[in-house]
């Protein structure tokens, strides 16, 4: 390696930072440039593509880790006492010992710290060092190289079941559509398979593309993600595929957004340090009227007595300076006040709660074989004190697998009742006998005249080609398919050209042709893919690697399998082949259709305006094989589809349409009534002229570079404009075992519940009574309001706390079922969360037992969270599966993430994972209430009482059964709000303690006074009584006896005397010119210790005795009542619960068995503008709020 000057390193480092800065990023091969020094690189200033996730080195790991570690205020205090204890004006014991606690619990942090690291590390080496294939221009093949090998500007060659090492640019596949299949299970957890195409402009051959040199009189192409296989994704179906790396390293994607998770501190945690701040301002109090009072002492004394130690120079130090050598003196002496046992204690006790919450049975899911995570360790004592719950509802309260229900037709109802009856598949569709008797009567007639289509042939060819299901075959998915053929003669053309090459490709001109070498290296390159021609009407013949075209088998079109982006895509197209409409494969240019005839229609796909959330739809343009018209098949939400057919109501419609769309909407509205997630389908015959204007507006779209996004939205919105309706379908997406249990005895345990959720009103509401989250005697309020949202907000929240007022006035008998519960739209939502309204919002909120929020959307959510948290300074949990949960999640206090249909985005993001939601009740109820019961519980006593034992720390807790727990919910508040450890339990603690000190210390004095005893004689029953005192006081604390206790306890008082005994009997001159020799051994000869040892106990434990005595006695807590009836039998436990539960006065949640309210038919009419309540509807069982806007009436 030739040497370089210190300013040329700079130099390029600049030019480096610059270039990896820039918006544009220019890229060459690196092929020219093999085997020259990194220096000539052309893409030396982009990193590689090692990684690097250690947070330490070998070389700076003790002060890198030292850092960590003083971000921790207590680590800083204790190394801090310890320096001091050094300096012999003031140390107080030998300040070795002193050291020996903090260093011990500094370098197993360490350890710990370090283990964690390296096992980063060899995971970093593992993946660094995986194998793939890059292609050498001097060995004319690709060669196997290690990850950290690949840079930025070489040709890479994933094979089929293989992990991509870096973000890639998708040149070419062995497909010869130019398609290669990815699955980003390791990047999002979502197993379904998504298309990724070769980059547009490449004439069909990688080479061409390649041998383009850059001139300024080029057309520049735009690429996005279709064309971009990011690194940690895997090829499947699909042979070979060879991209040219664009980004590398802790470039990638998936590298830059694996920042770690948020870190979050518990309640407990944040109070904690705030008594501590406390305890050290007591500490400092305590030091300075011991060092005051020294100095008084030593002022009232006659002279210099001879016990004082003089000073470095011989001399007596002076009074105020000796005061205050013993204020740091007193400091060391007392510095237990603050005991460092106390965060040993904690990170023992979290990490046995982890466990027990992993390993209980009943948090494991048997279907999945999953069970429960945990990933943050430092906050399971939150999970006891949760006020609000923040739900998903599809994937979360449901089990997002989609069975198709109901459908309608151009205005006519098709129910399906069949498909309502489990156990059924979700693959599985019964048809409807009239709907295939209409389909076998619309095929009739359409092959009589072939240019007409009847609607009932297009809705149903709607459902199978306006998706992005892949077809596979069911017995040959995710299989690997070997690969012999490398690019043969690709040096050869690469050495006749030195292209730039660019991430933001150039399209070459209309006239230019492929060579005769680049069709000759086409052809070998893909000699190995197997054609498989599909007969259609037309003679189009398309390829497709993963099913076969041609199923004449009936058991082969059994075995089709269909892997879709959504449940609800796979739900309609297996609804479509239920029919007869069965789609057999599915290219970037065709789909390929069976009709019920058995013909099959291949139809020229010529664009895909794929969905998002701001459209809410999503359309496929095709050239009809039959028609050959240009028709747009367009599905998605109902309101997005019905507002571009202007409205139901719209004057421009004719007759028929108008009542098409007008039965239509009646229909949705009874779907969504039902409970049913509801899609419309529309259809729209696109003229030449209009065709040709629009693909050249899209052509322009794809191929920008700045607003690629906009300009490639405003041309969907451009072709999407009056659409001809269809149908609607109605698909059902069932609850999840447990969920309407689940949701009574949260909100019996005082949580208050809201579904955030994008479904239609009439669908949450219906899903909130399934559910339970909504009671039929609920006093319910719809607010929807389209332009203001001001008077609305003021009115309900006026009634509401009339409402309440009210009902506490005259003590309604009825008041114990009577609950509010809000329904709000994402578009009052968003009116409703501005700043100047927010206050009321939460105000109407607080005040209702449950809020359902529809169509909202992700940002909303996370808002919603955040609002709650902030004004009402409360708990909060998230729980969803998807990614559109992922904000509200990082948003709550809690996260909690669901493995489920939608991928691992939730559970990556989440602080615990659960497989289930009937899993959130016992790790709420069980294990939250425990581990807030037994933190708290050391929280106040460890800051309260000295040296406590580890064990009794650990083992110390209000233990609960989780049988009565999960029986009566209502104890889980004893967590809630302050809880057991608050303001006023620590200073009556702190009060206790010192109350018990000066017993300690002033009974032995006064009893010993007037005596010639020496130090040693005095502080011999201090100890002793100091030790009995703890070990008693924890007694009283105990709530739940163990052989440990027993064997810890007795274990204490035995350790203690063998030790003393043992040390006073071998110290002859262990502490001159004084020692502790026989000491304890003479104290245990005199009567009067033993007399001292038990009325110093009894009467410093007296008040705290007499406390909890007169508590439980007097008025007993729930947690009290629920350890008595633990020890009852299961018979009497029951009649004592219900007996205490009425006691309580607690709102009373029927147990029944689920009922749903009843369901709108077709022949009830909906009331679209119902009127205000009268005086009877408020006295109702059930009240529905309605508010005029000043332009029209809306419901609210």
């Amino acid at each position: 390696m030739t040497w370089r000057s210190p300013l040329a390193l700079v130099r390029d480092a600049l030019r480096g930072q610059r270039a990896r800065k820039m918006d544009l990023r220019s890229l060459q091969s690196n092929l020219p440039y093999e085997g020259l020094e990194k220096a000539k690189q052309p893409n030396r200033y982009f990193p590689g593509n090692a990684i690097k996730t250690t947070k330490y080195t070998p070389l700076l790991f003790i002060p890198m880790n030292l850092i960590e570690q003083f971000h921790r205020l207590a680590n800083i205090y204790f190394v801090g006492l310890a320096i001091l204890n050094f300096f012999p004006v003031v140390n107080a014991f030998q300040p070795e010992v002193a050291l020996i606690p903090i260093c011990v619990i500094m370098s197993l942090t360490a350890l710990k710290d370090a283990w964690e690291d390296f096992r980063r590390y060899q995971s970093d080496r593992k993946l660094n060092n995986t194998p793939c294939l890059v292609y050498s221009r001097m060995e004319k093949q690709f060669m196997q190289r290690r990850w950290k090998d690949v840079r930025v500007g070489d040709f890479v060659k994933v094979v089929c079941n293989e992990i991509i090492p870096a973000d890639l640019l998708l040149l070419h596949t062995s497909d010869p559509n130019g398609v290669c299949h990815i699955e980003t299970a390791n990047l999002d957890g979502e197993t379904n398979l998504k298309q990724r195409r070769v980059v547009p402009g490449l004439c069909n051959s990688v080479l061409i593309f390649i041998c383009c040199r850059e001139k300024p009189d080029k057309e520049r192409v735009g690429t996005g993600i279709e064309s971009l296989l990011l690194r940690g994704c895997t090829v499947r179906n699909t042979d070979y595929a060879v991209g040219f790396v664009v980004f590398a390293g802790h470039e990638t994607k998936s590298m830059l957004n694996n920042n770690g998770p948020r870190y979050k501190r518990s309640k407990l945690e944040r109070k904690l340090n705030t008594d501590v701040m406390f305890c050290v301002i007591l500490l400092f109090a305590m030091c300075l009227v011991g060092a005051v009072g020294h100095f008084l002492w030593l002022q009232a004394l006659p002279g210099e007595p001879p016990y004082l130690v003089p000073g470095r120079i011989g001399d007596p130090e002076s009074a105020s300076l000796s005061s205050f050598y013993m204020f740091f003196t007193m400091i060391i002496l007392l510095q237990v006040l603050i005991p460092i046992s106390l965060y040993i204690s904690i990170e023992f006790v979290k990490v046995g709660q982890i466990f027990f919450i992993t390993n209980d049975i009943d948090l494991y899911d048997e279907e999945t074989d999953s069970r429960m995570q945990c990933k943050a360790l430092n906050i399971t004592e939150d999970l006891g004190q949760i006020e609000y719950i923040f739900s998903d509802k599809t994937g979360t309260l449901t089990e997002n697998k989609m069975v198709f229900r109901r459908c309608s037709i151009m205005g006519k109802e098709y129910p399906h009742k069949e498909n309502g009856k489990p156990p059924l598949l979700k693959t599985e569709v019964i048809p409807d006998r009239e709907l295939l008797q209409q389909i076998s009567r619309a095929e009739s007639s359409s092959g009589s005249s072939r240019r007409q289509i009847d609607p009932y042939l297009d809705f149903f060819l709607a459902l199978a080609i306006c998706n992005t299901v892949v077809v596979s075959m069911a017995t040959a998915r995710r299989q690997r398919v070997s690969t012999k053929n490398p690019l043969g003669t690709l040096s050869s053309l690469l050495k006749r050209t030195g292209s730039l090459f660019t991430s933001r490709q150039h399209k070459p001109k209309r006239n230019s042709t492929c060579s005769d070498n680049s069709a000759i290296e086409e052809d070998h390159f893909n000699r190995t893919v197997k054609m498989e021609e599909i007969g259609g009407t037309n003679g189009v013949q398309t390829c497709s690697l993963h099913a076969p075209p041609q199923c004449e088998n009936p058991a082969e079109i059994d075995n089709l399998y269909y892997e879709a982006e959504s449940p609800d895509e796979a739900a309609l197209v297996y609804t479509a082949k239920a029919y007869g409409f069965i789609l057999l494969a599915r290219t970037p240019n065709s789909v390929t259709v069976r009709l019920p005839s058995g013909e099959d229609l291949v139809f020229e796909v010529l664009d895909t305006l794929a969905f998002d959330y701001n459209r809410k739809r999503m359309s496929v343009l095709v050239r009809h094989p039959i028609t050959k018209e240009y028709v747009l098949y367009t599905k998605g939400a109902d309101y997005a589809i019905m507002e571009l057919l202007g409205t139901p109501y719209a004057e421009h419609l004719s007759g028929n349409q108008k009542a098409i769309a007008t039965k239509t909407q009646y229909h949705l509205d009874c779907y969504a009534k039902d409970g049913l997630r509801t899609l419309c389908i529309a259809k729209k015959v696109v003229s030449d002229k209009e065709y040709a204007s629009w693909s050249g507006n899209r052509r322009r779209a794809l191929a920008a570079i700045d607003g690629r996004e906009e300009l490639i939205m405003e041309t969907a919105t451009q072709l999407e404009t009056n659409l001809s309706l269809l149908g609607a379908t109605g698909i059902e997406d069932r609850l999840q075992e447990s969920v309407p249990d689940t949701l009574v005895a949260l909100q019996e345990a005082g949580i208050q519940v809201w579904v955030l959720t994008g479904d239609k009103p009439e669908t949450a509401v219906n899903i909130g009574y399934a559910c339970r989250l909504l009671e039929e005697e609920d006093l319910v309020i719809n607010m929807s309001c389209t332009n203001k949202v001001r008077r609305p907000l003021s009115a309900s929240l006026k009634f509401v706390c009339l409402t309440q007022s009210q009902t506490l006035t005259f003590k309604f008998e009825d008041f114990k079922v009577l609950a509010i519960s809000l329904v709000i739209d994402g578009q009052t939502l968003a009116m409703a969360l501005s700043s100047d309204l927010e206050d009321r919002f939460v105000d109407l909120a607080k005040r209702c037992r449950s809020v359902l929020c529809c169509r909202v959307t992700p940002l909303q959510k996370s808002r919603v969270v955040k609002l709650v948290q902030e004004k009402l300074k409360v708990m909060t949990l998230a729980v969803g599966d998807g990614a559109n949960d992922v904000n509200m999640i990082q948003a709550a206090d809690i996260g909690i993430g669901i493995s489920g249909q939608e991928g691992m985005q939730a559970v990556m993001a989440s602080d615990f994972a659960i497989s289930r939601f009937k899993h959130l009740k016992k790790l709420l109820l069980v294990h939250g209430h425990w581990c807030y019961s037994r933190l708290s519980c050391i929280y106040t006593a460890d800051l309260c009482c000295l040296n406590q034992p580890l064990f009794h720390l650990i083992m110390k807790t209000s233990y609960v059964s989780a049988e009565l727990l999960l029986g009566v919910p209502e104890l889980y508040r004893t967590g809630q709000g302050a809880g057991e450890y608050n303001f006023a339990a620590f200073w009556v603690s702190i009060l206790d303690a010192f109350y018990q000190s000066l017993v300690c210390f002033f009974v032995p004095y006064l009893a010993y006074q007037d005596t010639d005893i020496d130090v040693f004689t005095f502080g011999t029953p201090l100890n002793t009584v100091s030790l009995f005192t703890i070990l008693l006081h924890l007694s009283i604390e105990i709530k739940a006896w163990t052989v440990v206790h027993w064997v810890t306890m007795v274990g204490s008082v035995a350790l203690y005397f063998i030790v003393t005994l043992a040390y006073s009997a071998t110290c002859v001159t262990c502490n001159p010119p004084s020692n502790p020799y026989w000491i304890l051994q003479s104290q245990m000869a005199d009567p009067m210790f033993y007399l001292i040892c038990i009325i110093t106990t009894v009467v410093a434990l007296l008040p705290r005795y007499l406390f909890h005595v007169l508590k439980n006695s007097i008025t007993p807590s729930p947690i009290v009542h629920a350890r008595h009836l633990d020890r009852l039998n299961l018979f009497s436990r029951d009649l004592w619960i219900n007996e205490w539960r009425s006691f309580r006065g607690r709102r009373q949640v029927k147990r029944s068995r689920l009922s749903t309210p009843p369901p709108s038919t077709l022949e009830t009419p909906v009331d679209i503008y119902p009127q205000s309540p009268t005086n009877s509807d408020i006295t109702g069982d059930e009240l529905t709020l309605n508010v005029f806007s000043e332009q029209k009436p809306v419901h609210m």
